[in-house]
């Protein structure tokens, strides 16, 4: 066949799920989705009927809409990028946006952590109040008689905000004059919060936002007693999977900027609807909000300038915590709520692990311990001699799976676990489901299985002479699945690794040396973070990412960053200690550290311990 005929492939990108795949000449979208294991649904079989597959097309060029896309799509014509999977046929590499409501399943999202159960204190009060109504011999207006009543009974004065203002003449009447007052106890006077029903409960919500995953903790402030956790996707990986490419997105025009806050926003509010539908509350019963995650996600999502955080030397607009009010920031819970974040660390390390510091009490242990929050960009502190260091590495998206040639996020059919016995190769798979990729925790084990074998020598190449390896295109077939697409680890999926762990692995090494210790002197590591809480330790240290030492000596706990949100949430005393904790880390940079360059290419060595004694 003359080459000029042959139909081009394209790389089709599917986010939030991480996986990437070549098109097949005539396929859809739909089609491409299904041959990569992607669950999507598709009730009609491709008819293009149930709209059940809706995607949206992010980057590239694709077909154009189906007169039956236009009839069924109403929202097409505001978001010409929306579109129906079945429908659709990629003209070029393309990146699409995969909703939840497309997904039959979802991905593993690791919610809870270690949790220290903490006493329930807040400056909330409530208060039911008969207010007098208004007759010919009684004009003050709706605000007055609220307020002269409360301070005829509590001997206090009230305050509100204008939000809460508007809200009063309506609940007031609608509840028949007699009304649950949730105030907040500011000091001199109380401040109201929000007013309901007589036999209503308070609530507060807690969210870590994380770059990629976003964990959400309903708790009753009445009685501290968590009602619900769940886990969802970030919508900015629509735009970037890792956080330098929504910084560059953002500072390119302020519209830009309000986008990604925009998209953060709505999903909160999404989540909000659906969790008061879910307990048949109303917004007004959410009183208290506390949000952490990392500096540029802070930043986005509080809509502060991100242009420092993308040039040297990296600072925050703020390092202090914060609050506000929720209602100015298009949350829609009680009128008069307010949002709180914990105070960011550095450019690089945030509010997210000051909660997760404050979550572990590293900062009241006498032993020396090491808290590893792992994720595209990990997080560290060491704590010796009562000092904190922490620092941020660069780890890069490797254990999401991207930049991984046949990776994906933890997802049903994802390769989560390898072994290699006598040339032969097992495998596990999340859901037990047919492999369509391999994710972080099925990434560092199949090095340590590689490198455990010989298949790979120190520096990362791969032994030619091995029965298992491709001499030809120098890689490790793990799987052929039933379409006989190949599941492969190459050179570069190596070297990606390599990055990530000695990334990791030279955080550790500077905090150390910093502290005047060597690692294995550390008592303890606690390692967090939704990749931390599934990776195997056992392959961790086989390839160095971790210091050679007893498994006795490492705990996972889990999304450490979330335990601290609650504890923020149902104790305020916590805020203050967050706020001590922010001021009192010693935040070291590493690349301006003069051993960090010998120190990084030692930890690059796929081996325990490397060359790193060398330096020590």
């Amino acid at each position: 066949m003359n080459k000029n005929h042959i139909s081009p492939q394209f790389t089709i990108d599917f986010e939030p799920v991480g996986k990437r795949v070549l098109s097949h000449p005539g396929e859809t979208l739909s089609d491409c989705a299904l041959r990569a294991g992607i669950d999507l649904i598709t009730s009609c079989n491709g008819l293009g009927v149930c709209t059940s597959c809706k995607i949206e097309v992010m980057e590239g060029k694709v077909t154009s809409p189906t007169t039956n896309e236009q009839t069924r799509l109403s929202k097409l014509k505001h978001n010409a990028n929306l579109r129906l999977a079945c429908q659709t046929t990629p003209l070029s590499d393309v990146r699409v946006f995969i909703p939840a409501g497309s997904l039959t399943q979802g991905q593993q999202l690791q919610v809870d952590g270690h949790y220290h159960p903490t006493e329930l204190s807040t400056p909330f009060l409530t208060k039911t109040i008969e207010i007098p109504p208004p007759s010919l011999l009684d004009l003050r207006g709706d605000w007055e008689r609220l307020q002269d009543t409360y301070l005829n009974l509590r001997n206090i004065p009230l305050q509100a905000s204008l939000p809460m203002l508007k809200e009063i003449p309506e609940q007031i009447r609608s509840l028949n004059w007699t009304v649950k007052l949730v105030v907040r106890d500011v000091g001199m006077h109380h401040e109201l919060i929000s007013l309901l029903p007589l036999d209503a409960t308070y609530y507060g919500i807690a969210f870590d936002i994380g770059s990629t995953k976003i964990a959400a903790f309903l708790i009753n402030l009445e009685s501290g007693e968590m009602i619900d956790q769940t886990g969802f996707m970030n919508p900015q990986i629509a735009v970037g999977e890792d956080i330098i490419n929504r910084l560059s997105h953002a500072m390119h025009t302020t519209d830009r900027a309000r986008k990604l806050q925009d998209m953060l926003v709505d999903r909160i509010n999404q989540y909000l609807q659906e969790t008061i539908h879910k307990f048949n509350l109303e917004p007004a019963q959410i009183v208290d909000m506390v949000v952490v995650g990392n500096t540029a996600i802070h930043h986005l999502f509080c809509g502060l300038p991100v242009k420092s955080l993308g040039e040297a030397p990296y600072v925050p607009a703020i390092q202090s915590s914060l609050s506000f009010p929720a209602i100015h920031h298009g949350i829609h819970i009680a009128p008069g709520a307010q949002i709180y974040l914990p105070p960011n660390i550095a450019g690089y390390v945030g509010a997210d692990h000051t909660a997760a510091v404050l979550a572990t009490r590293i900062q009241e242990s006498e032993k020396t311990l090491c808290l590893i929050d792992i994720g595209t960009n990990t997080e560290i502190s060491l704590i010796h001699q009562e000092k904190i260091h922490a620092c941020s590495c660069a780890s890069g998206p490797a254990f999401e799976g991207a930049h991984i040639q046949d990776g994906m996020r933890a997802a049903p059919g994802a390769i989560d676990q390898v072994k290699i016995e006598n040339n032969q190769i097992q495998i596990s798979t999340i859901g037990q489901k047919p492999a369509s990729g391999i994710c972080g925790s099925g990434i560092l084990s199949v090095m340590a299985e590689m490198r455990r074998n010989n298949i790979i020598d120190q520096r990362g190449v791969f032994n030619r002479e091995h029965p298992l390896v491709d001499p030809k295109q120098k890689l490790l077939i793990l799987n052929r699945n039933e379409n006989s697409q190949e599941i492969k680890i190459s050179r570069k999926d190596v070297n990606e690794v390599q990055l990530a762990k000695g990334a990791i692995r030279s955080g550790i090494e500077i905090l150390c040396q910093k502290a005047g210790i060597q690692p294995d002197k550390i008592d303890h590591f606690l390692i967090a973070g939704a990749f931390g809480n599934y990776l195997d330790l056992a392959s961790a240290i086989e390839i160095g990412m971790f210091p050679d030492v007893s498994l006795e000596r490492y705990t996972q706990i889990g999304n450490a960053a979330g335990a601290g949100a609650r504890m923020l949430l149902v104790n305020h005393a916590q805020r203050k200690l967050a706020d001590r904790i922010g001021r009192e880390i010693h935040y070291v940079e590493l690349t301006a550290e003069p051993t960090f360059n010998d120190t990084y290419v030692s930890a690059l060595y796929m081996e325990k311990n490397g060359n790193l004694n060398q330096l020590l």
